[in-house]
Formats: structure tokens, C-alpha cells, sequence
């Protein structure tokens, strides 16, 4: 068995290494917007053909570079995914085969088994190419954004609508405001850290849930346990902390699912594991971002896991998502005071510079009072203030001191415009 706070932090190596990409993409993206800005025209076709000329010209370069990028990072997140599956896989056998061995019984060591090998093998690759086909999307997702960001700036600038510093500005904050995204088939959209938490924490829950099955088959034993927590989604909360029969009468594995040819006949008098906790769906346990994971179960054991009160599991659902939104949001500020100093870095104008400059001041100023906001709510809600969920790559000591001294300029020319 995995635990939820295992499985809350098992997607953190994987996280940062998306969150480089990340950072690199927009900077990428920011100085090729710099770049074609400040570009002038000289030849014969009209500025408008030209413009969308050399924009799809930099587009293709912008995505050679992009794809650099990725390249780079898929390495290092092969490694950190077999390194995430392997760590859980021996975990979770370490937990359910003391249970066993308590329980009278000789389950072999993970390595002496090449079946459940092979099995977490499968689940890995199947995580790794998921990862890599939602980056390939966002080659795409991010050429398309810098056309439309430079194609609006020029619209306006070329039209009257707003001058050149404010198109500067307005383009890199096209950008960054949502971040680089995931597309999904479905149309669902994420960046790319949330959509890599959610690869990799479901691809090791579903790794190790099928290693486990398949040691309980092995083992000729039917019953689980899930494991509970505080916080968990109310439909989850139905099925927590309870005792299950799985149904092994001549299993299949249907990717992720148990299912039985012919149902044999329940008479252990627990429910139905397959059918109380969706196993094998993607709202279910072992499912897109659950943390719920479970054991082998024998007549006689303690249950160690807690049930939590209805009422008092949702409104520690309802503070964590609360947290969960006011961390992105300071991640999402961080963002945006780096994209636009990459602005104030590579304007060649100072009406640029000017204008990049007043835009990060400014969104240094909001980081500080979300920071606050952030902290306030923690202590008031005695909630562990998690300083891994507000980081971002390439955020360090050096970037928090330019954004207070940011803050504190700001501060400052407002107090000096205010009405006295």
C-alpha cells in the first residue's frame, strides 16, 4: 500500500523538471516576441504581408527551439518516472507483504517475480508516452500562441488602436498569463506541471494497484482495505477506509481494470471492490489524481485507517482546494513578473523597456499581497503552508529580491501620485 501523502508528493521530481520546460518556453517565446517587434520594414511587399511572412517564418524557428527544449527534458523525466514507478513498486510490496508474512504466507521478493516486472514496465512506458505526447502539443499550443500574440500586437499598433509599448507589453502578457498549455483530445486544458502531476501520481497508482492485484491473486487471498485521508473528494469519502472483495474468478487485465469472465458467487459478506470504488475508471480509486490506495485485508486485522465525519472531510476538502487555488496563483504571479522581466531584458527601446519595466513592478506588487494573502489564510485555518506547491523553476533567492525591490518601487511611485 501507497499512502496519500506518498502519493501527494511522488509527482514533485517530475513537476519541477515540467516547470523548467515551462519557464523555458516562455522565455523563449518572450524574446522571440522582442525580437520581431522591434524589426522594421524594408522591402517591396506590403508591411502586412511581411509581417505575417516573417511571423510564420519565426514561428517554425520558435518551434525548432521548443522542441530543443523538450528534447533536453525528456531524458531527465524517463529517469524520473522509472526512478518514481520502481520506488513506489517496492513500497507498496514492502507494506502488503508483511501482511501477509503475518498472516502465514510466502510471497516472493518484487525482483524474483518477472511477471509483476514486467507489468510495472508496461505502466511506465504507457506514463512516459503519455507525457511525451501532451509536450508534443505544446510545440504546437506556443507557436500558435506567438502568432496570435504577434499578429495582435501588430493589428493594434499598425491600426492606431494603441501605441508600440503597449503592444509590447500586452503581447508578453498574452503569454503568460495562462502559461504554455496541455491540450487535451477532449479539448481539456492544463499546464504543464498540473498535467504532469496528474501523469505521473496516476501512472504509479495504477502501476502498483495492478502489482497488487496480482500479488493477491498469487496469493489466493480476495479481501482489500483502502486507505482514508482528511480532504478527500466527497465521492471518494463514500468508499474510504473500508474492506473489499475482489472478484478473481478467472481474472483479466483490461488495462486497468480486474475483470471477471464468470462472477463467482460473493459470499465473504463485504462489497464488491470493482463496483463500490470505480477501480479501473478514471473518476475511481487509482484514478486520475487519487490518492487513495489499498492492502490485503484478513479476517481478525485492526483497521488503522480513520472515518472521517462527512461534514468535517468536506470542509477540509473545501479549505485544501482554497489552498490549492491561492498557490497557483502565486505560482501563476511568479510567472508573470519572469516573463516580463525577460521583457525589460530584451526591449531594445527604452519606451519599451519603460513600459515592460512598469508592468513587472506592478505584478511584483500583486505576488507580495498574494504571498500575504496566502500566508494569512494558512495560519487562520491551521493549514501547513506548503512552500514546494507556490515554487517555480529558476525562482530562487536572486528572483524574489529583484520582485520585492520590484514591489517596493511600486509602492512608492503610487504613494507619491496619491492626493495628498
Amino acid at each position: 500500500m501507497l499512502s496519500p501523502d506518498y502519493l501527494l508528493r511522488v509527482s514533485e521530481g517530475g513537476e519541477a523538471i515540467a516547470e523548467t520546460l515551462h519557464d523555458e518556453i516562455i522565455k523563449q517565446i518572450v524574446e522571440r516576441i522582442a525580437l520581431r517587434l522591434d524589426r522594421g520594414d524594408n522591402y517591396i511587399l506590403t508591411a502586412r504581408d511581411k509581417w505575417q511572412i516573417e511571423v510564420l517564418q519565426d514561428a517554425g524557428y520558435l518551434r525548432e527551439d521548443i522542441e530543443k527544449e523538450i528534447a533536453k527534458q525528456v531524458k531527465l523525466m524517463q529517469e524520473e518516472i522509472a526512478k518514481a514507478m520502481e520506488d513506489a513498486g517496492v513500497k507498496s510490496m514492502e507494506w502488503d507483504d508483511e501482511i501477509y508474512r503475518a498472516a502465514g504466507l510466502s510471497p516472493k521478493p518484487l525482483d524474483e517475480s518477472p511477471y509483476l516486472i514486467r507489468l510495472m514496465q508496461r505502466t511506465y512506458e504507457a506514463t512516459m508516452g503519455d507525457w511525451i505526447n501532451f509536450t508534443r502539443t505544446t510545440a504546437d499550443a506556443s507557436q500558435q500562441a506567438f502568432i496570435r500574440s504577434c499578429d495582435r500586437a501588430y493589428t493594434m499598433v499598425s491600426s492606431g488602436a494603441m501605441g508600440y509599448e503597449q503592444a509590447y507589453v500586452d503581447a508578453i502578457n498574452d503569454i503568460v498569463k495562462d502559461g504554455v498549455e496541455v491540450i487535451y483530445p477532449s479539448g481539456h486544458k492544463d499546464t504543464i506541471e498540473t498535467a504532469t502531476l496528474r501523469c505521473i501520481r496516476t501512472g504509479v497508482s495504477q502501476a502498483t494497484a495492478q502489482i497488487q492485484l496480482s500479488r493477491m491473486d498469487e496469493m489466493g487471498h480476495s479481501l482489500v482495505i483502502v486507505s482514508s485521508h482528511l480532504g478527500a473528494r466527497p465521492s471518494h469519502h463514500e468508499w474510504q477506509g473500508k474492506v473489499y472483495h475482489v472478484d478473481f474468478a478467472v481474472p483479466q487485465f483490461l488495462g486497468n481494470a480486474i475483470v471477471g469472465v464468470s462472477k463467482e458467487e460473493n459470499t465473504s459478506g463485504y462489497p464488491d471492490f470493482v463496483e463500490s470504488t470505480e477501480y479501473g475508471s478514471v473518476t475511481g480509486i487509482c484514478g486520475a489524481n487519487c490518492r487513495h490506495n489499498f492492502a490485503p485485508y484478513f479476517e481478525g486485522m485492526e483497521n488503522p485507517f480513520e472515518h472521517y465525519d462527512s461534514e468535517e472531510n468536506r470542509k477540509e476538502y473545501e479549505l485544501q482546494q482554497r489552498q490549492r487555488a491561492m498557490e497557483r496563483r502565486i505560482r501563476e504571479s511568479k510567472r508573470k513578473c519572469m516573463g516580463f522581466k525577460h521583457g525589460v531584458d530584451n526591449a531594445s527601446s527604452p519606451e519599451a523597456k519603460a513600459a515592460a519595466e512598469a508592468e513587472y513592478q506592478k505584478q511584483a506588487a500583486l505576488l507580495q499581497k498574494r504571498n500575504k494573502a496566502y500566508n494569512d489564510f494558512c495560519e487562520e485555518n491551521g493549514l501547513k503552508r506548503k512552500s514546494e506547491r507556490i515554487t517555480i523553476a529558476k525562482w530562487d533567492r536572486a528572483q524574489a529580491a529583484k520582485a520585492r525591490a520590484a514591489a517596493r518601487k511600486a509602492e512608492k511611485d503610487r504613494a507619491k501620485n496619491e492626493p495628498t
